[in-house]
């Protein structure tokens, strides 16, 4: 995998993509918060052999200090959807969660829509990475504002409350 060619690939899919208004998520974007964060340089990109993906978050969890969100890129093809969701959901409730962090995975064979929304990056698997608290006070606020207005019950229990228990 290609360094610089993943990073204008993500960065590219943020542009045009995740920061962009989307009439059936309301007119919000996919994330209301990309946006500021890549212009600031609040977000770093990582890349990692799928075995190590564990190590690699943790090398890199002290970014948290002053980026919002670090991603981290590998293979997809190395892994399953479910082998994958599953490690990442033994890994969040057992080490990232109680100290205070959050990893969301994204792997193109497992597509994920919002209302309609096909909100995978697709090109490669991804891990999203940021404070737990930070994500969601971030989560609440655009709540109050109906962001999640569009999202079904079933979606918002897979992406946004498991992260409150």
């Amino acid at each position: 995998m290609n360094h610089i060619e993943i990073v204008t690939s993500l960065t590219k899919w943020m542009t045009e993509f995740v920061e962009v208004p989307n009439t059936l998520l309301g007119n919000w974007p996919p994330c209301p918060y990309a946006r500021q964060a890549r212009i600031n340089n609040k977000i770093e990109i990582i890349y990692s052999p799928h075995d190590i993906i564990p190590s690699t978050v943790e090398q890199n969890l002290n970014k948290l200090e002053d980026k919002d969100a670090f991603i981290v890129y590998f293979d997809h093809k190395m892994i399953q959807p479910d082998a994958l969701a599953e490690l990442v959901k033994v890994y969040n409730e057992s080490f990232l969660m109680p100290r205070n962090y959050v990893a969301l995975e994204d792997h193109p064979d497992c597509v994920e829509y919002v209302n309609g929304v096909k909100m995978n990056f697709g090109e490669c698997g991804l891990l999203i990475v940021s404070k737990l608290d930070k994500l969601n006070e971030a989560s609440d606020k655009i709540r109050e504002k109906g962001y999640y207005k569009h999202w079904s019950q079933e979606e918002l229990d897979s992406v946004v409350s498991w992260r409150y228990k």
